[in-house]
């Protein structure tokens, strides 16, 4: 029997909190495998200013091999600096092909050198497992949630030169091909309507699941008391939204979108890309109704279709809030850290950074949000900071 289908069918979640029990998930069957890519030397590029693109690239990863999957529902993570996917074995080699297709993009659009690598399910080390949970964050989006282990392990795997050389796509071991359609870039950074976004990240400390699932239900409780529900602490605030005309900021998408193209090609897409800004606020701005889709009411459902919290082995939410939010939950998680029961990481920004992915303008679309100037990644650089802490004091 195929396990083609095996994400599709999960059961879906629709409290979060449920990401901490351990009957939301399903053990990835052994035939899958889990691709891989993140930027190379991201600390660099994210320094010279370079954070857009790198989120770029991780979307557009996403969106290359969502379309190589061609309807197959498949699990994905974006990661900030690059992104998870899960695919059954007959969409291996076109996964493949869509990340040689990035790696070239990246390479030729921002001059970043893109890891990508494929780790079969059945190889993955005695102890850890990929297990993987639906959470309905939206009527129209169903993001994937990781456990187990096995994601954080295989992160490992691909970065270890001991291991890597068996898992990473060579360049030109594989032809690149691939669609970037879907992927678009056309929104200005989002301002936090409270003055501070956060970007966070959290691991639980315990290796016992329950223990563990404990100090992720105490963490999701903590920041609602702190900073309020879902709706309150939300990073992207309909009142914030704006389109850009910039051609620095369209940039992104041209350079993915028409990598293909030459100079003139690229000149092209982005005056069409200009355009369709322009256009789409004419519809927005004035609640048009057309045959894609009713537009008064597409930012509120981007809003609701935003990925602003997740769970991939580690716990990452963005947030909107004041300093004084952020003093009380850095308080309480630094308490926790001495206590030896979470490492954590954050980066404060004044705003968001939105990339999409919108394959239909009336619902199926997808928007990743990160903290701008580096958000995501630069919160995993102090966690690791903090995680060499406690191994100095530990020994572990």
């Amino acid at each position: 029997m195929s396990s083609e289908n095996f994400y599709a069918t999960l059961p879906v979640i629709t409290d979060f909190e449920a990401v901490t029990q351990a009957e939301s998930f399903g053990t990835l069957p052994a035939d899958w495998h889990v691709a891989f890519c993140d930027v190379r030397n991201s600390t660099a590029a994210v320094a010279a200013g370079k954070y857009r693109n790198v989120n770029s690239i991780g979307a557009a990863a996403i969106t290359a091999v969502i379309n190589a999957a061609q309807g197959v529902d498949i699990p994905f993570s974006f990661e900030g600096d690059g992104a998870v996917l899960c695919v059954p074995p007959r969409l291996l080699e076109a996964t493949r092909a869509a990340l040689a297709k990035t790696r070239e993009v990246a390479r030729d659009a921002f001059n970043l050198d893109l890891r990508i690598a494929t780790v079969p399910v059945c190889e993955i080390p005695a102890g850890f497992s990929v297990r993987v949970a639906r959470y309905r964050v939206s009527e129209n989006y169903v993001q994937a949630v990781f456990s187990g282990g096995g994601i954080a392990c295989i992160d490992g795997i691909v970065k270890d030169a001991a291991t890597a050389g068996r898992y990473l796509i060579a360049p030109g071991s594989v032809e690149p091909l691939g669609s970037f359609d879907g992927f678009e870039c056309r929104w200005q950074d989002i301002p936090s309507r409270h003055g501070e976004t956060v970007s966070l990240m959290v691991l639980a400390l315990h290796h016992e699941p329950e223990r563990a699932a404990g100090v992720y239900r105490e963490v999701i409780r903590k920041v609602h008391e702190i900073y309020g529900d879902e709706e309150a602490c939300h990073p992207v605030s309909l009142p914030q939204l704006a389109m850009t005309f910039s051609g620095k900021l369209l940039a992104d998408e041209a350079g993915i979108r028409a990598a293909d193209r030459s100079a003139f090609g690229r000149w092209q897409w982005l005056m069409h890309t200009r355009l369709m800004v322009i256009i789409g606020w004419v519809l927005m701005r004035f609640g048009v109704r057309t045959d894609a889709t009713d537009w008064s009411r597409y930012k509120p459902d981007l809003a609701r279709n935003s990925d602003v919290r997740k769970f991939s082995d580690v716990y990452r939410q963005i947030l909107s809030g004041t300093s004084a939010q952020r003093l009380a939950l850095e308080g309480w998680l630094q308490e926790r850290f001495k206590r030896r029961q979470l490492l954590y990481g954050l980066h404060v920004a004044d705003r968001a950074h939105m990339t999409c992915l919108v394959f239909d303008y009336s619902g199926r679309h997808l928007h990743f949000i990160d903290g701008a100037d580096g958000g995501l990644f630069l919160a995993a650089k102090e966690f690791k900071k903090r995680a060499m802490q406690f191994v100095s004091r530990t020994g572990v």
